[in-house]
């Protein structure tokens, strides 16, 4: 597979996902910061900029929304992520199903229309048509090498969100509605409270670190991206045991945890340096080469 088709489907795989959490996150976020008149709502955003690594001080919930949302320039941002996913996709759509293609395209047209006076609205609309984009890609498109690098892409994002919204202990600032929130913005509460556990800010975190029912736990997607990676291995003969080892290792302590909260928390910090390396390295083994070609005599 040439490294050029490899490198945007990982990437339209992650910005795909990264625009899905930030709408989820601020769906949430903006709900809680309206209704809860008990919180001091400049602190309240500032603490959720930095912890999605937006650089700004909102004091509002609107310029929370705006702040998040962006410019196309930035992939950091909503409307960035959007914007990156269509420009990836542009580049590969000679393999990709063509109603992906306009999916996406789609997805990126509504953007046009987000309103900052009602956020909630053009979120959810956002979502649905995410929904549909990565149901079209399942449902289409070929198990091959990009179909691997895709969702690879797509469970290293959710471990690096997922660590991101751990990392702000919501229930710090919202005794109350802290657990659930975390709970609702990465659609895990249903999922939660069929197990019947109290909620808990201690039984959340471990719940979303260390569960093998709910399928975007830190610990299946390290699964999922091994499983992954060992698919691309196989087809392309090369070794991948060097690039994986960190989220390897990462998933087995998970596995072997000890009730100890310091020590969710130790794994919990370890995500995104793991998914950091586990990115360069995929990029040196299998993705274009930056710099300029010096052509020999």
């Amino acid at each position: 597979m040439l490294s050029r088709l490899a490198e945007s489907s990982f990437w339209l795989g992650r910005y795909l996902e990264r625009a899905e959490g930030m709408s989820r996150l601020l769906v949430e976020f903006n709900q809680l910061l309206v209704q809860d008149n008990r919180t001091h709502v400049k602190r309240g955003c500032t603490l959720i900029s930095h912890g999605l690594g937006l650089e700004g001080t909102p004091k509002t919930a609107r310029e929370l929304v705006e702040l998040a949302y962006g410019e196309p320039l930035n992939p950091g941002t909503l409307l960035g992520s959007i914007h990156s996913a269509r420009s990836n996709a542009r580049l590969i759509r000679d393999i990709l199903p063509s109603d992906f293609y306009q999916s996406v395209n789609h997805l990126n047209a509504i953007t046009e229309e987000f309103s900052f006076t009602a956020p909630g609205r053009s979120l959810q609309t956002i979502l649905d048509r995410l929904a549909v984009t990565n149901g079209i890609f399942e449902w289409l498109a070929p198990e091959d090498e990009s179909a691997h690098f895709f969702t690879l892409g797509r469970s290293l994002e959710r471990m690096d969100l997922m660590s991101r919204l751990l990392a702000l202990k919501l229930e710090n600032e919202w005794r109350d509605q802290g657990p659930a929130t975390t709970l609702r913005s990465v659609g895990a509460l249903t999922t939660y409270l069929r197990e019947r556990t109290p909620l808990t800010s201690e039984s959340v975190r471990r719940f979303l670190v260390q569960s093998d029912t709910f399928p975007r736990s830190i610990v299946e997607c390290a699964k999922r991206a091994r499983v992954e990676m060992d698919e691309i291995a196989t087809m392309t003969q090369l070794r991948v045991d060097d690039i994986m080892r960190p989220i390897g290792m990462l998933e087995s302590q998970i596995r072997y945890i000890n009730d100890d909260p310091n020590e969710i928390e130790r794994n919990i910090n370890q995500v995104s340096e793991a998914v950091r390396q586990a990115t360069e390295g995929i990029g040196l083994r299998f993705f274009r080469p930056v710099g300029s070609i010096v052509w020999s005599n």
